[in-house]
This record gives C-alpha cells, sequence and structure tokens, in this order.
C-alpha cells in the first residue's frame, strides 16, 4: 500500500478528496476524478493527467484491502512529516466523513502520529529505537492501527521507561506495541499466524537486551 499512499500524499488535499469520493460513490478512472472536482470546485488542472487517471486503479485495489480510515490515516501519517500540523488540522476539519468520529482519530494521527508505523522522535530513547529496530525486522511484520493500542497489555518496561505492550486480536493475530514513559504510543505492528513464533524470538530479545 506504501506506494499509493505516497502518490495521494504527494496531492494534498485534492488526493484525500478523490479517496473519499470513489469510497462513497464506488466511481473509478474519469467518473471518479470528475466527481472530485466537482466536490473541490476547482479546476480540471488539480487532479487532470494521465498519473491520475492510473491513480484510480491503486486507489480501488487499495480500498479493497484496507478501509477508509486506514488508507487516509496512511496518508496523513505520510504528509504530517513534511506538512504543518495547523493546516492538516483545518484540513481534516473541512473533510466530509460518514464517521465523524474518525475525524478525531486522523487529528490524533496528525498531532502523535498514531497510526503511524513508526512514531519516532528526536525524544525518542536509543533502547526504544534499537527494540523497534528489532521488531522491524520480523518477518511479515505490519503496522498495527492505534486504535488497537487501548487494548494491550504492558508484558515489559525497558531501560530507558518505554514500555513493551502486546495484544492478540479475536482472530488469534499478535500485536505488539511500544509506548513511551508517558503512555503515547511510538510503534505498532502486528503478525500473521505464520509468523508468530518469529515475534516471540524478538520479545525474547528485547527484554534480554533492553531491560
Amino acid at each position: 500500500m506504501d506506494e499509493v499512499v505516497k502518490k495521494v500524499a504527494a496531492l494534498g488535499l485534492p488526493g484525500v478528496i478523490l479517496v473519499i469520493t470513489m469510497a462513497a460513490t464506488g466511481f473509478t478512472g474519469a467518473a471518479a476524478i470528475t466527481a472530485a472536482l466537482a466536490f473541490l470546485g476547482g479546476p480540471a488542472g488539480m487532479l487532470g493527467g494521465i498519473a491520475v487517471l492510473g491513480l484510480t486503479g491503486l486507489i480501488t485495489d487499495a480500498l479493497a484491502k484496507v478501509s477508509l480510515e486506514d488508507l487516509l490515516t496512511g496518508v496523513y501519517c505520510q504528509r504530517r512529516q513534511t506538512e504543518p500540523h495547523g493546516k492538516l488540522l483545518d484540513e481534516i476539519d473541512s473533510l466530509s466523513l460518514f464517521d465523524g468520529d474518525m475525524k478525531d482519530r486522523l487529528k490524533t494521527t496528525v498531532t502523535d502520529g498514531c497510526g503511524c508505523a513508526t512514531v519516532v522522535s528526536d525524544n525518542t530513547t536509543d533502547d526504544a529505537r534499537d527494540a523497534i529496530a528489532i521488531l522491524e525486522n520480523v518477518p511479515g511484520i505490519t503496522r498495527a492501527h492505534h486504535r488497537d493500542f487501548k487494548s494491550s497489555n504492558p508484558i515489559m518496561r525497558l531501560r530507558d521507561g518505554s514500555v513493551v505492550r502486546t495484544w492478540k486480536n479475536q482472530l488469534g493475530v499478535d500485536h505488539v506495541f511500544i509506548s513511551d514513559r508517558n503512555d503515547r504510543m511510538i510503534y505498532g505492528g502486528f503478525v500473521g499466524w505464520i509468523h508468530s513464533e518469529a515475534l516471540n524470538q524478538a520479545l525474547i530479545r528485547i527484554r534480554r537486551d533492553f531491560t
């Protein structure tokens, strides 16, 4: 999904509107672009060109695999790295979304990085960074959604005060999270059943080296 996230993020607000329009209407191709332009009230150049027409196919594929919220979370994770957060928060307020709570969750993504694969900042300590690096090397590790963070339970505290937390969902899928000293999520991931043992081995290594 990284490719479509980066391409939508590069378009800014028009790209976000295109995604929402496609999710709401089921339109693809030129019809989706026309509908998005009608919403934006802007010139064809805002979403014109063969490249954007091709992007609608990628968006369709992405929406068949993940939810609208997951796709938008990925887009705002990308954009928060380069655009002013205040601008993005105002933009989210202006969006027409079916789920009112989704706006609040997207705002949290912008302000805190919740839902992003790794929310490492200058304040992230070395132990947490090293633990995240170990988890990122687990086969099959996939970004976890920040909404699942609250369901996780602490299993170890690292020397720097960071906390490693785990959770198994109803399907038996193993999730792992790392929070900072203030209990704010800085990392979240999950693995499928076939990679659960690899995740367990990574957690054993983290416990051995950083607690």
